[in-house]
Formats: structure tokens, C-alpha cells, sequence
């Protein structure tokens, strides 16, 4: 199936779908039947918690961008001579839809969601195309050649005050394991280097997982998925307390809704329809502080003064 009758199925169902479903992977939310997850809880010290969005929240960009794009690197470097020609064609003519949905996404012409679950239906369905552990030994060493941190100032700065406070500092991710995993460990080595040795053991992160190799994905994306997971996280009494949140777009309110009252969340950098759905999706007696961070200058802003220009 090519990505734009899969956008289309996507777009026009009339019932709950995930785009990809369209390629027979099934969509999972049982969590901590997953070793995956119950391997990470494991890990997890009981004690107060700052959480966090991870893709334009704390990281300046999207990891599945960023996988996607050495992906479409990595086909390139392999010997034409291994590679299904006819699929490679029809990844050419998926890869020109994606670059020109990237276009529109960032002019606000189409929802950004629908651009970034284009970048991860091309993923999954052209992975086979490849040796999948090469291509992963391929994409950690890009991230690590390049230094692929790449944190906002304020972010880190943000972390850096949960960390001396000796909290623990918590993602939860949209970002799928394969991209995570390696952004995860790139981000310990440079905070311990910025800060101190000992930092790198207080940052923990849950994203999405995907089994390739029996087909079924759990997704960590929409609203429910986020203040469900959270909700698993707090059941099982690992939050001591929630001490302030962080996010970019209207899913991560439902972040802040894990709250106590009277603490912060900060939205970095939010997407429109955060300021225009703020007070249908605000928790009552939460703090909100809407931070914008362009080259070198980071200013908050009070939506009851803020006059948008579109």
C-alpha cells in the first residue's frame, strides 16, 4: 500500500484507526504485559518526578524525522544490486510525498500529526528493505558523529534545576524505541558531561515500542494514551510526587492533569492550537507558563495579552 491511499484510510475512517493498521500491524495498550515496559519500571526509584514531552519539548526537532531521514540516507550507501528495484521505486514515490507533507505541515496547511505518522508509516513498511540492525548500528553512530542532543536552553536549564534538587527527571515519549533509545543515551553522556557524572542516573524515559518481527506497536501519541500511562505509572506508586511538567501541544495537557494543585507546567514552544484550546483543556489551579525559544532569546508570554498574528 502506498503512503497516500494510506493517508486516505487514515484521514476518511469513520471509526477509531491508526495508520498503521493500514500495513497489519496491530496497536497494543497493554503495557506492563510487555517486557519491554515492566523492564523499565523495574529501573524506576520511587521519588518525585519532573515529566516531560521529549520531540520539540525538550529536543529541537522530531526523532522520527530524524530516523526517517537517515533511513532515506542509509538506502543510498546500500549496493543497488541487494535492493528490490520495484520497491525501491514505490519508497522513492512515498519518500516525495512525505518531503512535500513536510512542506505543508510546517506552513499549517495540514495537522503536523498527519506528517509525522506519514514519517513512521514509511518505517515499518520499507524496514524489510534492510539488514534492520545495520541500519540501527548506522543510525546511533549518525546521532553520536553529529551530537544529535540539540536541547532547547531552556529545557535544559529546566533539567538542570530538577537534577540539583536531586529529583528525577521523566519522558514520556511519542518517539518510537528503536530512535528513543539511542537520543536517551546520547542525552545521559551529555548531561553528564554538562552537569556532573552522577546526573545521568536520574533521567529515565517510556516511549513507544514496536516488535517488528511479530508486527504490533504500542503507541504513546494521543491524549489517552499519555494520562493513561501516567495514571499505570502512578497506580503502582512510584511518584512520590509529580513536581512540574513540560510539552508542546494540546496532548500534554493531559500531562498536567496528573498534576497536584498549585504547580507548573510549561508549554515550550506550543503549537496553535494549545493557546486557543487552553482554557477547554487547562486544569483548574495549575500554574501555566507558555515559553517561546528563537535563536538566542527565550520569553514567556500571558495569553490574556497576546495578540496572534494567524
Amino acid at each position: 500500500m502506498l503512503l497516500k491511499e494510506a493517508l486516505e484510510i487514515y484521514k476518511n475512517t469513520e471509526w477509531k484507526f491508526d495508520i498503521l493498521e493500514t500495513l497489519g500491524i496491530k496497536i497494543r495498550n497493554d503495557y506492563f504485559n510487555e517486557k519491554f515496559y515492566t523492564d523499565r519500571l523495574a529501573q524506576l526509584p520511587k521519588g518525585k518526578y519532573f515529566l516531560s514531552d521529549l520531540d520539540w519539548t525538550f529536543f529541537r526537532g522530531t526523532l522520527i524525522k530524524e530516523a526517517f531521514t537517515v533511513f532515506a540516507k542509509y538506502l543510498r550507501t546500500l549496493d543497488i544490486e541487494k535492493i528490490d528495484v520495484e520497491k525501491y521505486k514505490e519508497f522513492l514515490d512515498d519518500f516525495k510525498l512525505f518531503k512535500d507533507l513536510e512542506k505543508l505541515a510546517y506552513n499549517r496547511q495540514i495537522d503536523y500529526s498527519e506528517y509525522l505518522n506519514a514519517g513512521l508509516f514509511l518505517i515499518y513498511k520499507h524496514h524489510y528493505q534492510v539488514d534492520w540492525s545495520d541500519f540501527l548500528w548506522y543510525l546511533k553512530d549518525y546521532f553520536y558523529r553529529h551530537q544529535k542532543v540539540n536541547p532547547f536552553k531552556f529545557s535544559i536549564n529546566k533539567m538542570k534545576e530538577i537534577l540539583d534538587k536531586w529529583y528525577y527527571f521523566l519522558f514520556i515519549s511519542w518517539s518510537s524505541n528503536f530512535v528513543f533509545d539511542i537520543y536517551l543515551d546520547l542525552l545521559k553522556k551529555y548531561v553528564a558531561d554538562l552537569f556532573w557524572n552522577w546526573s545521568w542516573g536520574k533521567i529515565f524515559g517510556f516511549c513507544a515500542y514496536a516488535n517488528l518481527e511479530q508486527e504490533y506497536v504500542y503507541n504513546l501519541y494521543s491524549k489517552d494514551q499519555k494520562y493513561n500511562f501516567i495514571k499505570i505509572l502512578k497506580d503502582k506508586w512510584i511518584f512520590e510526587d509529580i513536581v512540574w511538567g513540560m510539552g508542546d501541544t494540546t496532548g500534554d495537557y493531559w500531562i498536567s492533569n496528573h498534576l497536584p494543585s498549585g504547580r507548573h507546567f510549561y508549554f515550550i514552544n506550543p503549537v496553535y492550537e494549545v493557546i486557543v484550546s487552553h482554557n477547554k483543556n487547562k486544569k483548574e489551579d495549575i500554574n501555566y507558563h507558555f515559553i517561546t525559544e528563537r535563536k538566542d532569546v527565550v520569553f514567556e508570554y500571558d495569553l490574556n495579552n497576546i495578540n496572534l498574528m494567524d
